[in-house]
């Protein structure tokens, strides 16, 4: 009998049904109707005969052989051997096939049903979701079937929250969202939702604003002789009453959530200026270091939060000054420690010898905190289409995270208006997305199929691509590059740059014509053409090139890749948004066509001080370079009214950091003498003393700094400062930055100012090598 109940199985298993049945519970939920749909859409895509799909709520008659019972019910509670539904870890999966051949699919929370669905039909049918357009739906001989009865699977990821935090993640299609398991971001009530934290990052400013700085100075950093509030400064954290303030703005927040989010995060200002009044120093030299400090103030705030939302942890970051393990204070069992891998090597694991600090803090840190989360960054923030070899640490360091404890990553990739643009973006968001969800998962098979599937035939030149880039990071364990890089010099020589543009690069044009592989392949090879470009070495004549570029039309290239950018929705090529392909263009065009690219006439109007008279020169007014000039984690940029600026405007800053400021990088091609007319307002009643500004440009190096004084640059008249001699083919960009300085209230930039040199005859001088 037995024998014959196996053979009946197996013929179930093989036979052609020619319909299934979905059966959702009596009231079932938004999420699991939409689980419903989904296998309602995909179950006839992967069969190879026609199959229908029906669905109803239970109770129906149906064959149990063909039904699929879906969600949460007392039934299938039974069916999947639980006791409790609240058994389950967060986004836990089941499902089962039982005796009678009925498939029970079932998860965690409102999401876990339909993460339970997408990983039934990848597990069982071979399914995979690569993008929100590239999917691979194998079909099965015949109609499909069920899988045979004692089929089951149990799975709980082991992250809370996971996001690979790309633009195609935040702002695309919510489905492939869920299809990928990322679950800190937007995601619809009918899709499950998805976690969120309360104040995401950075949020002392958001719970103590600067308003309060009138009536309560003490609650704010005592920094360079003086108490300042705002992004740019922090708490003063040893302050009860503060503290008290901030406890009572945390709960308030977590009340008006209604208890949606799993964190709330109570972490410093993006900066560096920590309290340094005599209680945070003396607290600091008794008990360890400025984490210690930190912790003891969250610790406080924690154990409000515990006794009124007990399931919600309170996050921290050990980020910055706060990086290093705390000596003395331990974080309460509810906090949360947020730890920050900015100052990584980028294409070497943290288990590393170029990132063992960073390691071994990170294995304090997971002895020290009862639960760990983690702030990694994974592309190039500088530039986001630089070639970023980081492939071979991914898998490595998600698994590092698992094993230290943490339940909740934040991959940090191009989530702004350059996504399209990153270095194979779609790929590395597949990949991220199922390592967050299974760090055992094979990457090498994960990047296999995803390049097999997205870019066709052409495949194999993404992973020559990818392999070669891997190693030849890995043969310069010197690159210790990390997510701010401005050039690929440190690991790719010229001529290495130029082979693996020339292979991926004629890849790339092969598959120009095909409506699907076309696009997809174009934007696999923008990052290495425009590395290429940012380079300049099409610059040379041809018969100076290397030779893989002796053929190359470099203002066609230039217009290929302004195509693709703009066919791609690309905006913005960094993390700071004002730098736009648009004036990416513009500059390499500029560079490839050896113009000048000048005013119309000669600087003639508001000379400032110190120009050398007869100098012929142009200028630009810096607030007019149409968003060259920005800040660097710095929101006190202002444009503001001046009588003795050049057009009655110019940018100013406070002197409450050092930031740079100012940063121009459309820069005519050619050698020119370089100056900045800048000019300072001292505090009322203070001295003209001290580092007003320093400038510089990059990456002639350090050697080129220069600094002015507020004896210098005190008074309404601007000054001009000279920065040097510069060849425009070399340098990048120039820079101007406050100095720290408590006599000085502000600076202020009027013109950029370029001369052409000359002799005393008024012969060009030969470019500077």
């Amino acid at each position: 009998m037995a024998r014959l109940s196996a053979l009946l199985s197996v013929f179930l298993c093989l036979s052609l049904a020619a319909q299934m049945h979905i059966l959702l519970p009596p009231q079932p939920t938004a999420p699991e109707k939409t689980a419903a749909a989904q296998l309602e859409k995909y179950l006839p895509r992967l069969s190879g005969a026609p199959l229908s799909v029906a669905v109803g709520t239970e109770p129906q008659a149906a064959d149990p052989a063909s039904t699929i019972r879906l969600g949460k019910s007392d039934q299938a509670l039974q069916a999947l051997g639980l006791d409790s539904w609240n058994d389950l870890k967060p986004d836990e999966v089941l499902y089962r096939v039982d005796e009678a051949g009925t498939l029970w699919i079932a998860g965690e929370g409102t999401r876990g049903t339909l993460y339970a669905v997408f990983e039934f039909l990848e597990r069982e049918y071979g399914a995979r979701f690569f993008t929100a357009e590239c999917e691979r739906l194998p079909k099965t001989p015949g109609a499909l079937a069920l899988p045979p009865p004692g089929t089951a699977f149990r799975y709980a990821p082991p992250f809370i929250t996971r996001v690979a935090f790309y633009q195609s993640v935040l702002t695309g299609d919510p489905a492939f969202r869920v299809k990928s398991r990322n679950n800190f971001c937007a995601v619809p009530e009918e899709w499950g939702g998805g976690d969120s934290i309360i104040g995401f990052v950075h949020t002392m400013e958001r719970f103590i604003p600067e308003s309060h700085f009138e009536k309560h100075p003490e609650w704010f950093a005592y920094r360079d002789g003086f108490r300042d509030a705002g992004s740019m400064s922090q708490l003063c954290l040893t302050n009860q009453e503060m503290r008290q303030e901030l406890t009572r703005q945390v709960l308030k927040a977590l009340r008006e959530d209604g208890g949606k989010s799993h964190f709330i995060s109570v972490s410093q200002n993006d900066n560096k200026r920590f309290c340094v009044c005599p209680d945070c120093t003396a607290f600091v030299e008794r008990h360890g270091n400025q984490t210690d400090l930190l912790l003891d103030c969250v610790n406080q705030v924690a154990e409000a939060v515990e006794k009124e939302f007990p399931k919600v942890y309170v996050d921290t970051l050990a980020y910055n000054y706060t990086r290093q393990p705390p000596r003395t204070i331990r974080p309460r069992a509810n906090v949360a420690i947020r730890y920050c891998s900015i100052e990584a090597c980028s294409f070497f694991p943290l288990e590393s010898p170029q990132n063992q600090k960073l390691f071994q803090e990170l294995r304090q840190w997971s002895q020290v905190a009862n639960k760990m989360l983690i702030w990694n960054y994974v592309t190039d923030f500088t530039k986001y289409y630089l070639p970023h070899p980081n492939w071979g640490a991914l898998a490595q360091d998600t698994r590092l995270f698992r094993d230290c404890n943490a339940i909740n990553i934040f991959q940090q990739g191009a989530f702004n208006a350059g996504g399209p643009a990153a270095d194979l973006a779609d790929l590395r968001v597949y990949l991220l997305s199922r390592l967050l969800w299974d760090p055992d998962a094979d990457d090498a098979t994960l990047v296999r199929e995803f390049c097999e599937a997205f870019y066709g035939p052409g495949a194999p030149a993404v992973m020559e691509y990818l392999e070669t880039v891997t190693s030849l990071a890995q043969a310069h364990p010197e690159a210790t590059d990390n997510c701010y890089a401005d050039s690929t010099r440190s690991w790719m020589s010229d001529q290495e740059l130029s082979d693996v543009w020339q292979s991926l690069y004629q890849a790339a044009r092969a598959c120009g014509d095909d409506p699907v592989y076309g696009p997809r392949m174009a934007l696999a090879a923008l990052p290495i053409t425009m590395d290429l470009l940012d380079r300049q070495l099409l610059i040379l004549p041809p018969e100076e090139r290397l030779a893989p570029l002796r053929e190359v039309d470099p203002l066609a290239l230039c217009d290929w890749t302004l195509k693709h950018l703009k066919e791609s929705g690309v905006a913005s090529l960094s993390e700071n948004v004002s730098v736009t392909a648009k004036g990416w263009g513009a500059r390499l065009r500029s560079a490839f066509q050896h113009a000048f690219v000048l005013p119309d006439t000669p600087l003639a109007t508001k000379r400032p001080q110190g120009l050398p008279e007869g100098l012929r020169c142009w200028g630009w007014n810096v607030e007019e370079l149409g968003g060259k000039p920005y800040a660097t984690s710095v929101r006190t940029i202002e444009v503001d009214k001046d009588p003795q600026a050049d057009g009655g405007i110019a940018i100013t800053m406070p002197n409450t950091h050092h930031e740079w400021f100012l940063q121009i990088r459309n820069l005519p091609q050619g050698v020119f003498d370089v100056y900045l007319s800048v000019r300072c307002d001292l505090k009322p009643g203070h001295p003209a003393e001290g580092v007003a500004m320093t400038f510089g440009n990059y990456p002639d190096g350090p050697e080129a700094l220069t600094q002015a004084t507020a004896q210098r640059l005190a008074g309404p008249e601007y000054k001009a400062i000279y920065l040097g001699r510069s060849n425009f083919y070399r340098a990048t960009y120039f820079y101007g930055a406050p100095v720290i300085n408590p006599n000085v209230e502000r600076i202020w930039v009027d013109q950029i100012i370029v001369a052409n040199p000359a002799d005393a005859q008024g012969t060009p001088l030969t470019p500077v090598e």
